[in-house]
């Protein structure tokens, strides 16, 4: 456990019950599948897409027509899964001074944590927060070729690469589709920026944030801003430089309603906008140079069905696997699964960063 509650000394004096500790800050989770749809599949299973079908209606009339063959836009893909796993231990011997030194045991049991409150209110709910984060990293930002800054990856310095290198996430499919088709991206010149400072006072400029949004719906595929659909997911970043501009530039309000805790949505020319503040966290927190943000304004327009996480279990999130060595003494905790993402239709999203 290392440092664990190392700042909660034991006192007599102090809350002895584990349930009154509230951690000062906890942001809410936006619930991940509200963002892509949810597949269970099998590393190696096909993605098939079919579309349309060649133009037809020639020039011409009467008998004897010149029949021609003609083809429908088809494609596959298939289903990779990388494994992720969760292997803790725990003695109680690193809990020794700290408030939950209450929660344990007496006599030969003092070691076996399970079924105590120290298990039930802190560490429980503490890893199954982790792990809702971890299905957003591996999602989102998840990458196969993951480096730190240093090596040439934008990784921040001293992040540990095997926390996204389980599979490809969503920013990075989309990154590499517009690379290989450039209309598919809105530019974000507040991205290019040198400094935190610079990058907020670009995005902040009068005009930007609603030029971007714009930009994005008129340079959008038709098929995309017909569907009813499509949502424009936004970083917390943009959606604010968003809802200022429009201030500014308007002199009016955009209203946000509250769906749930932790997602806001909102309506520009007609289209729902959510805000996905975990985005913007995450950047903060594995894209950050120490001097600027990677892509910290970040959109993707898409209807969520195009936008696909792929898992061989039944839901995100596998059991946990909690158990005490007699032998060892030792608490342990385990969890595994497997995880992938793909795009349904490379051409039917567009993005801006």
């Amino acid at each position: 456990m290392g440092k664990f509650l190392e700042n909660i000394s034991f006192n007599p004096k102090d809350i002895a019950d584990l349930k009154e500790i509230i951690p000062l800050s906890i942001e809410q989770d936006e619930d991940y599948q509200r963002f892509t749809a949810l597949r269970k599949v099998k590393h190696g299973d096909p993605v098939a897409f079919i579309g349309d079908m060649e133009d037809v209606g020639r020039k011409g009339g009467g008998c004897d027509p010149v029949y021609k063959e003609v083809g429908i836009a088809n494609s596959q893909k298939r289903w990779e899964l990388g494994d992720w796993q969760i292997p803790i231990k725990i003695c109680y011997e690193s809990l020794k001074g700290t408030i939950a030194e209450y929660s344990l045991k007496t006599g030969t049991d003092v070691g076996d944590l399970t079924d105590t409150e120290f298990m039930t209110y802190i560490i429980r709910p503490a890893l199954e927060r982790q792990m809702r984060e971890m299905i957003w990293r591996f999602g989102w930002f998840g990458d196969t070729e993951a480096k730190n800054i240093a090596g040439g990856g934008t990784l921040t310095a001293g992040v540990d690469p095997e926390l996204f290198t389980t599979c490809d996430g969503l920013f990075k499919r989309i990154f590499k589709q517009g690379t290989t088709n450039a209309k598919q991206i809105t530019a974000i010149a507040a991205n290019t920026k040198t400094s935190y400072a610079e990058q907020k006072a670009a995005i902040l400029t009068k005009g930007v944030a609603t030029g971007i949004i714009d930009n994005m719906l008129m340079d959008a595929d038709s098929r995309i801003t017909s569907d009813g659909g499509a949502v424009i997911l936004m970083t917390k970043g943009l959606a604010d430089a968003l809802t200022m501009d429009i201030k500014k530039t308007y002199s009016t309000i955009m209203p946000w309603e509250t769906v749930f805790d932790g997602l806001d949505i909102a309506k520009y020319d007609g289209v729902t906008i959510a805000r996905v503040s975990i985005w913007d966290r995450m950047i903060r927190a594995y894209e950050n140079s120490g001097t600027k943000l990677n892509k910290p304004y970040r959109a993707v327009f898409a209807n969520i069905n195009q936008l696909q996480t792929g898992t061989d279990a039944d839901g995100l999130i596998s059991s946990l696997d909690v158990w005490f060595d007699r032998k060892e003494r030792r608490n342990y905790i385990y969890s595994a699964g497997r995880i992938g993402t793909q795009i349904l239709e490379d051409d039917m999203f567009h993005a801006a960063y």
